[in-house]
């Protein structure tokens, strides 16, 4: 497990309910921001994958949505996607000075049910800090 350096501690308290959001970004989650983190690093190494490769296609969805003006908008093969404003805007909990609109798109799978909620900060979060939030977040997303 990575080591909890002092950067890492002061990402974690923006990561606590109320600090950037009312919820924070870790959910119920139990494990410490390092353990999450190598988890996840796991898992996207055991799809053959990157994060890159992962956040470029959630950026693509993104992109096509947020397009859509608010429609529901087909995500090939057998998704659909519709974007939602939020007001304002919100910087990203690592601090790197970049901040993001804070909208959401709402991914769902119309044959099964299942949705997916994604943010552009979420998008930048798994692409820039490999970081997919913590289990029980509304914006959780299971690297597979």
């Amino acid at each position: 497990m990575a080591k909890m350096s002092p950067e890492l501690q002061r990402v974690v308290e923006h990561l606590a309910p109320g600090a950037l959001t009312r919820d924070g970004f870790l959910g119920a989650e139990r494990r410490a921001l390092p353990e999450i983190l190598d988890m996840d690093d796991a898992a996207v190494a055991g799809l053959g994958s990157s994060h890159e490769e992962l956040a470029g296609r959630l950026a693509d969805v993104l992109d096509a949505a947020m397009a859509g003006l608010g429609r529901d908008v087909p995500i090939p093969p057998r998704l659909s996607a519709v974007y939602t404003e939020g007001m304002g805007r919100i910087p990203c909990p690592w601090g790197d000075g970049r901040i993001f609109p804070k909208g959401e798109v709402k991914l769902t799978d119309p044959a099964t049910g299942r949705t997916l909620r994604l943010t552009p900060l979420s998008v930048h979060l798994i692409a820039e800090h490999g970081f997919y939030q913590g289990r029980g977040s509304r914006y959780r997303i299971e690297p597979a």
